[in-house]
């Protein structure tokens, strides 16, 4: 069984041209717009024990427990960022350093890539004591507001400890660090760790889908799609260990978007106001280093080599595409397209692009 996902592309390919299911073929390469899950232990397996816990949250748990903790987890981001293999084995438990067996090489690699650095924000802290090993433990952040979660795993150990931690740095503060450690007779060890993507634009995906919302009440179906699906794919941050309070009804208001964008755009959709007919084959956000736009992606019967013909299509593309889709065009500050003499899935093509700057 595959433990680890490399490089999972935060807009991950999702639809072929002819359907807006939503967002067309993304293509992402930037590891700054990655997300990354590191060595997740299998151990959340439904278990036959049954046993009853204390879960202490913050400032309630002992400071001295915290202080022990806070040296471990310096350790990690410390091995982490400096891809030091041997640090992290120290700190691991014996199962998660099997689990990993051939793989934590590659994973500190990968992981030191975005954490440069030992420091960090904690963002929340449990402690939980139950009354046997080997018990389901679920965990709720709930303070009755928007990004509450829900922390679920199998505890390997009577005495657990859930750190969440936010790395500084200019590319890893939109990350989270899950650890999971267990109390053993030697000390606390690492049982699980991930790392996650947590926010996009410094918003979390409950935040983004307040936002899509938003642009939906205002009839912006593309934007609103869009910011959904950058929603989805930071919906768990620690992988299926992690669930917002709000994610039924996300992915509920999702597969509402979904619907209602099929049934109205139907692809490839021929731009009828521009004499050339080109056809839109596909929409969906582009990660950029200033954020994440409309890439717009479409045929033309246009010899691509002809650059002067070409241009002047994309403007008029681009002077009627907020009437094609409404709302596309105003909050933000580009709009990509991307123009394509033919498709092939079987060979590679040659395409041109244009970046528009939106004046409002």
């Amino acid at each position: 069984m595959n433990l680890i996902e490399f490089g999972k592309k935060i807009f991950g390919n999702l639809i072929c041209y002819k359907k807006l299911y939503l967002y067309g073929i993304i293509k992402i390469n930037k590891m700054k717009y990655s997300i990354l899950f590191l060595i997740p232990i299998i151990i959340f397996f439904e278990s036959c024990k049954i046993g009853t816990n204390e879960t202490l949250k913050d400032e309630r748990i002992n400071q001295n427990l915290k202080t022990e903790i806070e040296k471990l987890d310096k350790e990690i981001l410390k091995a982490v960022s400096t891809n030091d293999t041997e640090l992290l084995k120290t700190i691991m438990s014996e199962q998660l350093i099997e689990e990993s067996k051939g793989n934590l090489n590659q994973i500190i690699e990968h992981a030191g890539e975005i954490i440069t650095s030992s420091e960090y924000q904690i963002l929340n802290q449990f402690y939980v004591k139950n009354s046997t090993e080997g018990i389901n433990n679920t965990i709720q952040s709930f303070d009755g507001k928007l990004n509450d979660y829900i922390i679920q795993y199998k505890a390997l150990n009577k005495d657990i400890f859930v750190s969440l931690l936010i790395p500084k740095g200019e590319s890893s503060e939109d990350f989270v660090i899950t650890n999971i450690y267990g109390k053993y007779s030697e000390g606390w060890k690492l049982n699980i760790i991930q790392f996650g993507r947590y926010k996009v634009e410094g918003e979390t995906a409950p935040e983004l889908y307040m936002r899509a919302k938003d642009e939906y009440s205002k009839g912006n179906l593309i934007d609103a799609a869009n910011i959904i699906y950058v929603s989805s794919q930071i919906a768990k941050p620690s992988g299926v260990y992690w669930t917002y309070k709000l994610e039924n009804e996300r992915k509920d208001f999702e597969e509402k978007i979904i619907k209602e964008a099929n049934e109205k755009y139907s692809f490839p959709l021929t731009i009828q106001e521009v004499e050339t007919k080109p056809q839109i084959l596909t929409i969906y956000p582009k990660a950029t280093e200033e954020g994440f736009f409309p890439m717009i992606e479409y045929l033309t019967k246009i010899d691509l080599k002809d650059t002067i013909a070409t241009k002047s299509e994309n403007d008029q593309i681009h002077n009627i595409i907020g009437k094609t889709f409404k709302g596309i065009d105003k909050n933000k500050k580009y709009i990509f397209y991307r123009a394509f003499s033919e498709i092939s899935e079987t060979k590679p093509i040659s395409s041109y692009g244009f970046v528009k700057t939106i004046e409002e």
